[in-house]
Formats: structure tokens, C-alpha cells, sequence
């Protein structure tokens, strides 16, 4: 099923299955959680090693390749050789929707949910997300984490312009989202159909009506729409067209390390999407090792690791690497603001830019 349309009838499943759960409700494993951060650092260490000794797994669901969790598995394994971790991967709502299957059989099996901070509305309105004050919230940078203790999340990525560095010539490569609303970009762009978070930080930044009429322009430069970043960044690279309007910046410089004629602009300011989040469910049956895990990914080491996969880690005593571009101003977008408007933005974006596509 297309994104667009599970986010629009997913909210309304897990509404239909579930309705709105107390808020102030709490299951064994998430009192658990609420007892343990309570403690001063070596009690709750200690608490945790206990518990995880005893439970000795972590199901761990997300929506990152393998090749890349990997080396955070094998690091976290060496410095707790007693946990084992399960790590299942999907999409984000596939993965959502195993969940909502599980639970529904009875079989809570997810402990930890990695996946798109958009997903963070949808997650709450069932019921299912733990709250964790761990201490590492206190290392997080504004924007990755929510006020109330549901979400935290270790690493986003910047929506940039990419461009071909053989069919755009140095004096010609737009230096904002504006200058590609000259003639000479007609037909020569490229935009993701499913868009939505580069809209998003369109009308937070220009203000929704400006942004909109911002998104119309855009729209009558002829654009050519396509669904994945991976494959539009291929089709730049084999010249195909010559810009991307809503780029990756992780796989542009991935593309490019690589050697593929690929470059891309940081606009001022430049969009982060929402933080890809973790969250602990309600009912993990293995909570300590949950957060031992989860707490682990937080750690300088975790984050390097990310670090080195090209994407902007959430610790505030690291700086991001742009490999030698300045770094602009940065927009976070709020999966707190869009995830509850999320059908609406879908509905907006697919009127300026889907229709006769």
C-alpha cells in the first residue's frame, strides 16, 4: 500500500481497535522504566545489567538496512555478550502494521521500534509507547526528543538540493529553492512523489500560505515525479535531470563519494527531517534490556557509528560533518506539529503536485 494512503487509514484502524488510551495508564514494563530512571546512575546501571542478565533478548524493529545496524549490534554485543538481538527489518508503517497484527494475536513481541518520527502520532493514539526519562535525554539536541518522554531519536538527514556536477555549471548551481524557479530549470528537475517532509519545512520556514503558493511555482516548473531517493539520485547521476528539489544529503554524498558526478546545496536555512525516532513499547516484555539498548545507541560510540553512515547524530557534544561545506542555519521539523496534521499535508501536497501525474 502507497504511504500516502496507509497514513490516511491508519489512524483510524488503530483508533477503531484501540480508542484512546489513558494517559496516565502504565503496564509492568514501562512502571519498570518509571522506577529505574528514578535511581541515582549506578543503581539504575546496575538495576538494568540485573534485568537484562535475566531476560537475555531485545526484539528490536526498524527500518534501517541491516549492513547498517550491524556494526551497532556487534559493538553492543561485546559490551553485553548475555543479550541477544533479534532486529527485524521493514518500513516503517509495514513495520507499524506487524505490531498492530501481533498485539492483535496476542504476541507482543517488539521491544524496540525504530522508524520515521511522523509515526510518533499514530504510536501514541494506540497506546503503545512506553514513557523513558532515561538520562541520555539530557545529551540530545532540541528537536530530537519530546517533552513529555515518549521519543527520542538518535539521527536525522538534511533535504538539500542535489544537482549533476557535469550538466550544471558552477556558475549556474542554485544557492536557494528560489533561484530554481528560473526559466533555465524548467523541466530539468526532479521531485519526490511522496515529498511531504520537504513541504513541510516549506511551510514552516515561508509560513503556510507563502509556502503553498511557493509549492505552486515550484509545480509549474514542469517537474519530473518519481518515488525514491535512490533512484533519483541515480537518475542524476546517469544525467538524466539535472536536479533533485528535495535531495538526501546522506546519499548524495554517499553517490558522490563514490565517484558518481553528484553534488548538492545547503540552503539557508536547510531542512532536517523529523529525527528517525526509537521509542520502548508499553508492553516489551524485556524493559531493562530495551533500555540498555536504547541507552546504548545514545553513546558517543553509537553515534560515531552513525556518524560515519553520512547522517547528523543527536548528541549535542558532536558536530555535523558536511564534508568541508559551511554549515547554514538548520530547521527541525516537529513530528509533535506534522504528525497530527500529516493526512492534511498529504492531501495539500498531492492537489499542487499530483494532479494529471
Amino acid at each position: 500500500m502507497a504511504y500516502r494512503t496507509w497514513m490516511i487509514f491508519l489512524s483510524i484502524v488503530i483508533c477503531l481497535s484501540y480508542g484512546t488510551p489513558p494517559v496516565l495508564s502504565q503496564v509492568p514494563g514501562e512502571s519498570i522504566l518509571t522506577s529505574i530512571n528514578k535511581l541515582p546512575a549506578e543503581q539504575r546501571t546496575a538495576r538494568l545489567l540485573a534485568g537484562a542478565r535475566e531476560e537475555r533478548l531485545v526484539e528490536w524493529y526498524g527500518s534501517l538496512p541491516f549492513t547498517d545496524v550491524r556494526p551497532l549490534i556487534k559493538r553492543f554485543k561485546k559490551l553485553y555478550p548475555f543479550i541477544e538481538v533479534k532486529y527485524t527489518r521493514g518500513g516503517g508503517t509495514s513495520l507499524v502494521n506487524r505490531v498492530l497484527t501481533e498485539h492483535r494475536a496476542g504476541v507482543d513481541k517488539v521491544n524496540v521500534l525504530g522508524g520515521r518520527g511522523n509515526l510518533h502520532t499514530t504510536l501514541m493514539k494506540a497506546g503503545w509507547v512506553a514513557k523513558n526519562m532515561a538520562p541520555l535525554r539530557r545529551e540530545v539536541r532540541k528537536g530530537f526528543m519530546d517533552e513529555r518522554g515518549y521519543l527520542v531519536a538518535p539521527f536525522t538527514y538534511a533535504v538539500v538540493i542535489g544537482y549533476n556536477t557535469h550538466n550544471v555549471r558552477p556558475d549556474k548551481i542554485p544557492q536557494s529553492y528560489h533561484d530554481l524557479l528560473g526559466p533555465e530549470w524548467k523541466g530539468q528537475m526532479a521531485l519526490d512523489r511522496e515529498a511531504y517532509d520537504w513541504f513541510a519545512g516549506m511551510l514552516d520556514i515561508l509560513g503556510e500560505e507563502r509556502g503553498v503558493d511557493f509549492a505552486r511555482k515550484i509545480a509549474a516548473q514542469d517537474l519530473t515525479l518519481r518515488r525514491g531517493h535512490t533512484l533519483m539520485t541515480q537518475l542524476m547521476a546517469a544525467g538524466d535531470i539535472k536536479i533533485m528539489v528535495d535531495g538526501y544529503h546522506f546519499r548524495l554524498q554517499s553517490f558522490k563519494e563514490k565517484g558518481a558526478p553528484v553534488d548538492y546545496v545547503l540552503t539557508n536555512p536547510t531542512i532536517l527531517k523529523e529525527p528517525s525516532a526509537l521509542w520502548i513499547m508499553k508492553h516489551a516484555s524485556h524493559p531493562h534490556a530495551s533500555a540498555l539498548l536504547v541507552d546504548f545507541l545514545f553513546t558517543l560510540e553509537a553515534q560515531e557509528i552513525y556518524a560515519s553512515q553520512n547522517r547528523l547524530v543527536a548528541r549535542k557534544d558532536m558536530e555535523w560533518d558536511f564534508k568541508g561545506k559551511k554549515p547554514p542555519t538548520f530547521h527541525v521539523l516537529s513530528s509533535e506539529k506534522w504528525g497530527p496534521r500529516y493526512n492534511d499535508l498529504i492531501r495539500k501536497f498531492d492537489q499542487i503536485f499530483r494532479q494529471g501525474n
